[in-house]
């Protein structure tokens, strides 16, 4: 192939999930290669919380814990999102009722605390959505497809999140969480719940 007739270059697509005000303390690259490794996810990792279990069908607390606390937790977190193959996780869910959440769809690495969904766009698409917190299943749920939230990073300053398609489906995800709210509240009926193959729940967990 000459130059000439060389395909052009194909331009990676926007992320679905981004700042836009604030710089917010996130989970870099050296912070996601130290808490991916073996090690750390044998020592930090626990399992997640699953459907019935009262902590997540309570309204979580304002996080009141030191800077310390803070990034220890969020470690935990982000080890026990890894093992269970999710792109999004929120305290409740490793038996924390604390308003932390983590949104990391192409690997965004936003670290929310005290988040509140400031605006979602009129428009809404029908997409398919799981949980680590119900495992082995999916619904077919209505969202709206694009969302902007505001929050709190570790360091006690707000930024703003814009997010489109999947990442807005995750922060409202993630955000239902500290509210006390699982997907499955939101069907019209279980019977809109259907059962998904282990090697594709990744595809649909937040």
């Amino acid at each position: 192939m000459t130059e000439e007739t060389k395909e052009p270059t194909k331009l990676p697509p926007p992320p679905r999930l981004r700042i836009t005000k604030g710089t917010p303390w996130r989970i870099d690259a050296g912070r996601r290669a130290k808490w991916s490794s073996r090690e750390f996810l044998s020592a930090n990792a626990v399992d997640i919380r699953q459907i019935g279990d009262p902590v997540l069908h309570a309204l979580s607390k304002k996080p009141r814990l030191g800077r310390p606390e803070l990034e220890a937790l969020v470690a935990r977190m982000f080890a026990s999102m890894v093992v269970a193959h999710g792109i999004g996780i929120a305290a409740p869910q490793i038996g924390v009722p604390l308003r932390v959440a983590i949104m990391d769809v192409d690997e965004a690495g936003v670290v929310a605390l005290e988040p509140t969904i400031e605006w979602t766009s009129e428009e809404k698409e029908e997409t398919s959505e799981g949980c680590l917190s119900v495992r082995g299943l999916y619904g077919m749920l209505e969202r709206p497809v694009a969302a902007r939230l505001v929050a709190n990073d570790l360091a006690g300053k707000r930024f703003t999140v814009v997010s489109e398609e999947f990442g807005a489906q995750c922060i409202l995800h993630e955000t239902d969480h500290l509210n006390g709210t699982l997907y499955v509240d939101r069907l019209r009926s279980r019977e809109d719940l259907h059962t998904v193959e282990p090697e594709e729940e990744e595809r649909v967990s937040v």
